[in-house]
């Protein structure tokens, strides 16, 4: 019984040896990307309504009956009550600064954010003229991005492997190497949709800007290992 252990602990140590023994692969490790740029046409608005009344209920009932016009408003237009979604509602006191910088008691708040999704980028223009009408609306930021990102991003990586093929293949031709199996493959981030920063506030401004239109650039960002051979 000791002997056939004892073979098959020295053919246990032969076999890890020999494996510790085995080189390691040549190899090359190149990035490849991809990129393209859009029309958006799919579109989503962050905004809240703002409204200051001496009592807590006074301001509490103007939120929410100038929440109810937006979503009459937007419904005139083609926006559905299902793509205005109510994210949060937050109540408290309002303060404002003194002559000396002390804070004074003003009222109370009532602030409603919430989003609105736009199937057709051609539609932001009407709707940021809507929200313009209420004095307590502020609209934050606007977010572009597309409805076929998936499938654009699936050919994104395709080029964006094919690229990396390429810049393997002649790396090593200046050596007078060949470009063999990959070994490893991994994919880096790549650009999500495109937000733009229009931050605008109804009360007391003329001017109401915004944007008009938007596009998106989508990526795709490979890391690829191959062998090396000669």
């Amino acid at each position: 019984m000791i002997k056939p252990l004892f073979a098959f602990v020295v053919l246990a140590c032969v076999s890890i040896a020999s494996a510790q023994n085995t080189p390691e692969p040549r190899s090359i490790t190149v990035t490849g990307n991809a990129e393209r740029t859009l029309p958006a046409d799919r579109v989503r608005i962050s905004a809240e309504i703002r409204s200051v009344r001496g009592e807590l209920a006074a301001a509490r009932s103007a939120s929410q009956e100038g929440f109810a016009e937006i979503v009459k408003g937007l419904g005139e237009l083609g926006v559905s009550s299902e793509k205005i979604e109510l994210e949060n509602h937050s109540l408290g006191r309002e303060f404002e600064n003194g002559p000396n910088g002390e804070r004074i008691a003003k009222g109370f708040f009532s602030e409603r954010r919430f989003a609105i999704e736009l199937d057709e980028a051609s539609m932001l223009e009407l709707v940021h003229g809507s929200l313009a009408e209420n004095v307590d609306v502020a609209v934050n930021y606007t977010t572009f991005s597309r409805k076929d990102e998936i499938e654009v991003r699936k050919e994104l990586r395709k080029t964006a492997l094919s690229a990396a093929l390429e810049k393997a293949e002649a790396m090593a031709a200046v050596y007078g190497q060949k470009v063999g199996r990959p070994l490893k493959m991994s994919e880096g981030g790549g650009s999500g949709p495109t937000m733009f920063n229009n931050t605008f506030n109804n009360s007391g401004r003329d001017d109401i800007g915004g944007a008009t239109g938007g596009r998106v650039t989508l990526a795709a960002l490979v890391e690829v290992t191959f062998e090396l051979v000669e």
